[in-house]
This record gives structure tokens, C-alpha cells and sequence, in this order.
């Protein structure tokens, strides 16, 4: 190469490199918003918002101001002075409640010394109901099982908040919500890059291994609302810092028959009459990889059935139906559930 550095550059350099190191290892070390609201197992949270402008913004990308109080592990009171803004697409249209992006402000966590991942997703409510409250948190186990299968799937926290209308401070809603971890925090934690530009990326640049797991899991919880043929569809793709395939990571699992919302219908050109039945959205996988796959789930069965049933915020009678429908997906032999879910495709 034409350009050298000579050894005062190496030390400038050097120096450089030693001075960004503390900044490095601090961001590391730094919990993140998203895990302070972690240390309790369903966090308390109250939100103060303009009811009118959530209605307003529905349709547009803006944002608008937002106080969100709790109470810390240590039982102290903490504030926040926070940014919302709707998200979603059918839910943010229809839903009596839409979902929301909730955004800290960077400076203010770093002066709280928390690490510099910003904004979350926050899964609401759909419609003023019981059955929507069941629904969010059927969709926040779908999550929780994921997380038994892959390494590779978000984090979520469940959350008791008490939505506050500040043109009406009477006028309040306490429902169930959770949040998901922010992209940036995944990918550190991960060790990945987020693919932002990716909506469609050559199939044989993705991981197998990681698009037949997720195929899988989608096809047991009866999920066909995502795609990675048809754009980047209720998953992400991530490319692993060390090198190597794209990783598929999946989210918004509303339209499966696990959840089994009143609104959910099943994919277009599925051939199925409703989510509760499955349909194999995937790509057709090879059978090495199909038949590992599938013993991976066989021996996460256990640990997922008790992962339904030891959730405290359902009914007995409810996880007990999910379990069911969990063990239908199990209930052909290896060889017969392998063959059909290669037919299906």
C-alpha cells in the first residue's frame, strides 16, 4: 500500500484508540432503560398522555410528549419526560388503543448513567375489552417461547400501566402492555448489525438454520402474517459482526392462532379458514437441517409447556387450551410432521 503510518502515527493512533476504550466498556457495562424496568417481573407504570392527540396522530409520524412514572426496584420514585409516537399497521388504524413508540431522551440517560439505547416498542391493548388483555398477553408468551428456542429473539418486559389523559386526569385506563427491546440494544447484545436496507435480501444469504427456525416456530403457534419472500414481514434481518449469513429474528405474533385475536385471518393464498389452522410460510428447507430443527423443538416441549403454565396473569383454563394447541403441533411422528411441512411450501 502506497499510504504508511510511521510510529508517532501508530502512537497517536494508539493513544486514540486507548482514550475511546472507556466510552466502549462503560456503554458495555451500562444497564439499559429497557433492563431497569426488568429488575421486577411485571414493573407498575403510570403514562400521562393527550388521549386526543394519540387519536390525532394515528395517520402521521409525529410525536408528541408524554410523562411516564414508576417506582425503581429500591422502591424510589422515578420520572421520565418521554416522546410517543403510534406504530404498527392494522392495529394503529382499528385499534381503540393503538401501539406506540415510546423515545427517553439521550442525554437524560446518560445522566442517569444508562446505556444509550433510547426508544422501545410498546405493545398496547387493542379494543376496551378482557378479551384484548388476554389477547397482549398470549402475544408476550409467543415471545417468551420464541426465546426457548433461538438466542436469536428480543427481550420483552410485561408491564401494569395506568394510562392518565392529561385533559382529563379522571379519565384513566389500567390495562396490561409490554415493551421490546430496542434494535440497537439486540444487536449489541447479540453481537449483530441491524440490516435497515434489507427489505429483500438473496435467499441464499440467509441462514438457514436461523430462517428454518423461525419457519418452524411460526408454523407451530399458527402464524402465516410474515415473510421473508414477500419483503422483510414482521421479522428483522441482522448480519453477525464476526461474519457470516443474515440472521432472521421475528416479532408481532397478533395474527397467530396462539394468540387467536378476533380480528386475525389467515394469509392470503394459505388454503386455511382460520389461524387456528397452520400453514408452512417458509422456505422449503433441507432435510438435514429441517430433521434438527424439529428435534430442537421436540426437546424444548417440556420447557415451553411449563413456561405457559407457570405464567401467572392467565386463567388456568386458558393456558391449559394454549398447551393444547402447542402439543397439537407435536402430535404427528417426526417423519410425518417433516414431510408435511416440505409439502406445504
Amino acid at each position: 500500500m502506497g499510504n504508511k503510518i510511521g510510529n508517532k502515527g501508530r502512537y497517536t493512533l494508539l493513544v486514540g484508540l486507548i482514550m475511546l476504550l472507556p466510552l466502549a466498556v462503560g456503554q458495555a457495562q451500562n444497564a439499559s432503560i429497557f433492563e431497569t424496568l426488568g429488575k421486577i417481573p411485571t414493573q407498575e407504570v403510570s403514562l400521562e398522555l393527550d388521549f386526543n392527540a394519540l387519536n390525532t396522530f394515528r395517520k402521521k409520524d409525529q410525536t408528541f410528549p408524554a410523562m411516564m412514572r414508576y417506582k425503581a426496584e429500591n422502591g424510589d420514585s422515578v420520572s421520565w419526560s418521554v416522546k410517543l409516537s403510534v406504530r404498527g399497521r392494522y392495529r394503529r388504524l382499528f385499534c381503540d388503543f393503538p401501539p406506540i413508540k415510546i423515545m427517553f431522551p439521550k442525554k437524560e440517560l446518560q445522566a442517569r448513567n444508562l446505556a444509550n439505547f433510547n426508544d422501545l416498542k410498546w405493545v398496547t391493548h387493542c379494543f376496551e375489552d378482557h378479551d384484548s388483555d388476554e389477547h397482549l398477553l398470549r402475544e408476550y408468551l409467543a415471545y417468551g417461547i420464541y426465546r426457548e428456542i433461538s438466542p436469536y429473539s428480543y427481550r420483552t418486559q410485561l408491564l401494569k400501566v395506568t394510562y392518565i389523559n392529561t385533559n382529563k386526569p379522571y379519565q384513566r385506563i389500567m390495562r396490561f402492555a409490554f415493551v421490546v427491546e430496542d434494535d440497537a440494544e439486540i444487536s449489541q447484545r447479540l453481537q449483530l448489525k441491524e440490516c435497515k436496507d434489507c427489505f429483500v435480501v438473496p435467499l441464499d444469504s440467509l441462514d438457514k438454520k436461523s430462517e428454518n427456525e423461525v419457519a418452524v416456530f411460526q408454523y407451530m403457534i399458527g402464524n402465516t402474517d410474515w415473510s421473508v419472500t414477500k419483503g422483510q414481514k414482521n421479522v428483522k434481518y441482522f448480519k453477525p459482526l464476526k461474519g457470516g449469513k443474515t440472521i432472521v429474528i421475528p416479532h408481532d405474533f397478533d395474527f397467530s392462532g396462539f394468540v387467536n385475536a378476533g380480528y386475525a385471518v389467515p394469509a392470503t393464498g394459505t388454503n386455511i379458514q382460520t389461524v387456528r389452522d397452520r400453514a408452512f410460510m417458509g422456505l422449503k428447507a433441507d432435510k438435514t437441517i429441517l430433521e434438527a430443527t424439529l428435534r430442537l423443538y421436540r426437546e424444548k416441549q417440556n420447557g415451553m409447556n411449563q413456561y405457559v403454565n407457570s405464567f401467572p396473569h392467565l386463567s388456568d383454563s386458558v393456558k391449559k387450551e394454549l398447551i393444547r394447541y402447542l402439543n397439537s403441533f407435536f402430535s404427528r411422528d417426526a417423519g410425518k410432521l417433516a414431510a408435511s411441512l416440505s409439502a406445504e411450501k
